[in-house]
């Protein structure tokens, strides 16, 4: 069966989503956001999708939860999984609607509403009494009918006792039995994303029809506990990593030697697929410069990689009922004492919410015999960026039995801050993916991490991700993850982001030929945040000739801010990869690291800037050199090291 292009079924499914009663508005307003409505008409009947349900601000994550668990009908299949302000979810339309709308406010007082505008009432308490069902039901087909006839379903009152305020059904409530009805029927057809003609399906899907399909989808459902946990459903993002000469590009071995800083003292987390904390570049060097080598047993001593977490698989362990429900990998390296630890570390979990540095033995990695370097080498590069020093006199024998045949590099690679020490915490898998709530959990453990100090510990964190921002769901800026950005600034953390790398358009013009061109207002999450540092690429050695680079994501952001904030090399970028070896690297991803290590070099000069970090954001911004570029595509210019520690 021929089957429609994936954006004319996305196309039809928006425009039922914002469709109303007074015709197509551009917002909607139930809690569920709209790529929420719209993946699940993709997909077919029983089909679940990965969300993320926000609290409302007057409950909690662990109250959310515990009010889903009790209402869904396979709360295992969920695969309930909380952190600090948000909770992870695999649920489908029936689940959805069932059991987390009946938690929102919105479903609570604003579906059935008195003719003065008061709360009116609970929905499924007045399907409860079959009159007034048989009246509901009535009211919803004519509401529908009129609307397609005329463009408005007229007032649809209920009836009412005598002296008792009169009742109507909102608009609200024809819009979800509208939605909510095609959806069922869509899906038990297999989703739209199958569909031949998108349009033509949802157009040939009566009332009457879609009507039934709602009031069934509410048969023998009871109305929720008092209280409304749950403020908003999105879905849970899948995000990719935004895949040296470059160093003296932004007069970073000029500023090393002019203020003899290299970055010690300094520790800063990388948010990534992982660094290979045996490599040669990561090593701590004794008084004649050579490497520490590597002992049989304990050697973290040996690496300036201060700890590595392990948080890939963290949305099926915060969902494991018991320990034999965690993942495989991690049940391997426990032993009895282990498996008693996180036994009751999920019972503490289930009971009390989330606490990271409890979590924290259990996502830390050892570095011993049983470490395994990560799959994926962006990570170990955008490392080597920030931090990497790698000598051609280092012998690449030192190196554990896996890693012989390694190579020597020809000249020495030293990234912006060589003396920094790293904390590793690994969010994207050996193919490069993750998702939101594995990123927002990082943020969390840093700040976690930090909070058991009476000192910022961790001066920052390099965000060398991803993650598509649809200016119809959120606004810009205040996604999930973007708000834990603001709270980890706010906690005295720099952040520093790429900017993405939705630079580049093709346009299909109407003679059939394909334009190239610059995509306006594709700046990706979190370089959304407004409190990040915001890098965006450009060439490595000649950035004044070629200027930005033509796949860097550009400004503005969707709500009309200036972004990105500076640029830094990103193209052909020669760093560190796992097992003792170097390559080249394109993306605002390599842009990244620099900007870091740049604000490590100034702390490292001025430690009495650790934790203002608006105010080194300040002083690369204001030092940066102007390309002559639009400023939504180079920001403030191209970072300056030298002149950022000369300004103060």
């Amino acid at each position: 069966m021929p089957t429609a292009s994936p954006n004319l079924a996305h196309d039809a499914l928006e425009n039922l989503v914002f469709a109303s009663i007074a015709g197509v508005r551009l917002t909607q307003d139930s809690p569920l956001l709209p790529d929420v409505w719209i993946e699940l008409g993709l997909r077919g009947e029983g089909e679940s999708v990965e969300l993320l349900l926000t609290p409302h601000r007057q409950s909690s994550a662990l109250a959310l939860a515990q009010a889903l668990d009790g209402r869904l009908a396979r709360p295992a299949e969920a695969r309930l999984a909380h952190t600090q302000g948000i909770v992870a979810a695999r649920l489908d339309l029936a689940d959805l609607v069932r059991a987390a709308l009946p938690l929102t406010t919105w479903w609570q007082r604003y579906l059935v509403v008195p003719v003065d505008g008061a709360p009116g009432g609970e929905l499924l308490d007045l399907l409860a009494d079959p009159t007034l069902a048989r009246t509901i039901r009535d009211r919803l087909l004519r509401g529908l009918e009129n609307q397609g006839a005329t463009g408005a379903a007229g007032p649809l009152l209920l009836p009412a006792p005598p002296g008792a305020r009169a009742r109507h059904l909102s608009t609200d409530l024809l819009w979800l039995a509208t939605v909510v009805g095609a959806l069922v029927l869509i899906r038990r057809r297999g989703g739209l994303a199958r569909a031949a003609d998108p349009k033509a399906v949802i157009a040939s899907l009566s009332p009457t029809a879609r009507v039934e399909a709602f009031l069934g989808l509410l048969s023998g459902l009871t109305p929720a506990a008092r209280g409304a946990p749950l403020w908003s459903v999105s879905l849970n993002r899948r995000g990719t990593i935004a895949m040296l000469r470059s160093t003296a590009t932004v007069k970073a071995d000029a500023a090393r030697t002019v203020f003899g800083v290299a970055g010690a003292g300094v520790r800063w987390a990388v948010l990534d697929s992982g660094i290979d904390a045996r490599h040669l570049g990561f090593r701590r060097r004794d008084r004649d410069g050579a490497p520490v080598p590597l002992r049989a047993g304990d050697w973290r001593g040996a690496t300036r990689i201060a700890a590595t977490y392990d948080l890939t698989s963290l949305r099926e362990c915060l969902a494991a009922r018991s320990v034999d429900e965690l993942p495989e990998a991690l049940r391997a390296r426990l032993d009895d004492a282990g498996r008693t630890s996180a036994a009751d570390l999920l019972e503490h979990t289930r009971r009390f919410g989330v606490d990271w540095l409890r979590w924290r033995a259990l996502l830390e990695v050892p570095h011993d015999p049983s470490y395994e370097a990560p799959q994926h080498k962006h990570g170990t590069h955008v490392a080597g960026i920030l931090g990497a020093d790698w000598r051609p006199d280092d012998d690449p024998e030192d190196a554990l039995e896996s890693e012989r045949g390694a190579l020597r590099p020809e000249a020495a690679r030293l990234g912006v801050a060589p003396e920094i020490e790293l904390y590793d915490v690994r969010v994207a898998d050996s193919d490069g993916g993750y998702d939101e709530l594995a990123l927002i959990a990082a943020l969390q453990l840093v700040r976690a991490l930090n909070a058991e100090h009476e000192h910022v510990e961790i001066a920052g964190v390099n965000l060398s991700l991803s993650l598509r921002h649809d200016v119809s769901n959120y606004a810009c800026g205040r996604t999930p993850v973007c708000e834990e950005c603001e709270r980890l600034v706010a906690s005295g953390v720099v952040a520093v982001a790429a900017a993405g790398n939705l630079g580049r358009a093709r346009y299909l013009g109407s003679d059939g030929e394909v334009d190239e061109g610059y995509r306006s207002v594709s700046i990706t999450d979190p370089g959304n945040a407004d409190a990040v540092i915001t890098v965006g690429a450009t060439h490595r050695a000649d950035p004044y000739a070629y200027g930005v680079s033509y796949f860097s994501s550009r400004g503005p952001t969707g709500d009309g801010r200036l972004k990105p904030d500076l640029v830094a090399p990103g193209e052909k970028v020669l760093s560190t990869v796992p097992g003792n070896r170097e390559e080249r690297m394109d993306g605002t991803s390599m842009a990244a690291p620099h900007v870091s290590g740049a604000v490590a070099l100034l702390l490292s000069r001025h430690p009495e800037l650790v934790g203002r970090p608006r105010e080194l954001k300040q002083i690369l911004t204001e030092s940066a050199i102007d390309l002559g570029r639009e400023r939504y595509f180079q920001g403030a210019g191209l970072l300056d090291v030298l002149a950022a520690l000369e300004s103060i």
